[in-house]
């Protein structure tokens, strides 16, 4: 039997509301996703590589958020990629253990 993850959907550190003012839900992997970016937000990484240029430290900080998304237990391990985008962006995909079944 399939694990079925729910939670609100949270946006902007506020609940979601639908257009009838009732709190959106979340299920399965965009619960899984909602958790890791909050995870990552909490760690205090992210403003860790504010003005950052040196390659070196950058990849560091970047496998030490790859780390703690890789605690998450519902995600299959070695599917973690943490890249960070020019732009900015750090982007985050993994395999959850849903998927992999």
């Amino acid at each position: 039997m399939a694990n079925i993850n729910i939670d609100l959907s949270i946006i902007e550190q506020d609940i979601a509301l639908d257009s009838f003012a009732v709190p959106s839900q979340l299920t399965n992997s965009d619960v899984i996703a909602q958790d890791i970016k909050h995870r990552i937000i909490e760690s205090g990484k992210l403003t860790e590589l504010i003005g950052l240029r040196n390659k070196n430290i950058v990849a560091k900080i970047l496998t030490e958020i790859e780390l703690i998304v890789e605690q998450d237990e519902r995600l299959t391990p070695g599917t973690i990629k943490v890249i960070k985008q020019l732009t900015g962006e750090i982007n985050v995909t993994a395999q959850t253990s849903e998927d992999a079944a």
